[in-house]
């Protein structure tokens, strides 16, 4: 076991809001185990009492980034339908606001969950979610690929399937796709309970090959155009073939809120890597500094705001 520390990295993140966020301070360790297997311990903070927390502005442009605004935003500037003729000048600039706010008003209604428990919510799940991909891409040089949760009909419903997923280089030039799965838990033991659910489901992505399949063709399809296709639709016809993807990641995060992330919440997951095939680990704890329920209700509430 090897472990290597990174100097803080600090970042100043540049949201589509008013005004000017904080700096977010994150810092990260990465431990190499056997097998080429990683692990990283980050640490951010968070002060949601803070309008520009930049923890909290993070989430939030990442949110709304999942969710596709930037694709919305490229197809006002490409549809005839939201440009008028001159003289109207102005207006094609006032529809494309519309648009915008639409888009947001659209995003997860932490309200429309009514009394659900607080563990159980989608806000609260999906925000964890986003938060450990955007952390995945920053400590293991993973890609951002468009994410599913742009095509869901029910905003407030969760991705069935895994929990997001990457692309990354691999030492030798290819290319290798990661499965993500995500627990967020204040839980006091280490690791938490929640591991344990995380090996199970890890240990299932390398042998369900039917669910591998559909959701190979669903990132497929939402990347159409991308330079991720090419590579997805590769992948799944090497699946169909050989029922595997060679070049194959698992990405087991634990999300904590108050509690502080440490190396011990993982030591289950370091333990079980047989039980992943020949899928490889980048796994990670990761505490957010505030509370996991506040933090995610607050993140989708800001996201839906017209700024």
């Amino acid at each position: 076991m090897t472990t290597r520390s990174i100097d803080p990295l600090h970042l100043l993140c540049d949201p589509l809001v008013v005004g000017v966020p904080a700096k977010r301070n994150s810092k990260h360790v990465i431990t190499t185990d056997v097998d080429a297997h990683l692990w990283a311990v980050v640490l951010e903070s968070c002060d949601l009492d803070v309008f520009n927390d930049g923890m909290l502005r993070h989430a939030v442009d990442a949110i709304r980034s999942a969710y596709g605004e930037q694709e919305i935003r490229d197809l006002a500037e490409n549809e005839p339908l939201l440009t008028v003729p001159d003289p109207a000048e102005g207006i094609g600039s006032f529809e494309t606001d519309h648009l915008i706010n639409a888009f947001r008003s659209s995003l997860p209604d932490p309200d429309a969950e009514g009394q659900k428990p607080a563990h159980l919510t989608n806000y609260r799940s999906e925000t964890t979610e986003i938060v450990a991909r955007e952390a995945l891409a920053v400590v293991f040089d993973m890609a951002t690929p468009p994410a599913l949760h742009a095509t869901k009909g029910n905003r407030n419903q969760p991705i069935l399937g895994f929990d997001g997923w990457s692309v990354m280089n691999q030492s030798t030039g290819e290319l290798a796709l990661v499965l993500i799965q995500v627990k967020g838990t204040d839980d006091t033991n280490r690791p938490p309970t929640q591991a344990a659910r995380l090996i199970v489901e890890c240990g299932k992505a390398t042998t369900e090959v039917s669910k591998l399949k559909g959701f190979l063709v669903a990132c497929a399809l939402r990347c159409k155009d991308t330079e991720y296709c090419t590579p997805l639709i590769k992948m799944l016809v090497e699946l169909e073939k050989t029922s595997k993807v060679a070049n194959l990641m698992v990405a087991p995060v634990i999300i904590r809120g108050l509690v502080t992330a440490d190396l011990e919440d993982l030591k289950s997951l370091r333990e079980a890597t047989a039980t992943f095939g020949h899928a490889k680990a980048r796994g990670m704890s990761l505490s957010i500094g505030a509370d996991l329920n506040d933090f995610g209700r607050k993140a989708m509430d800001a996201a839906r705001q017209n700024d």
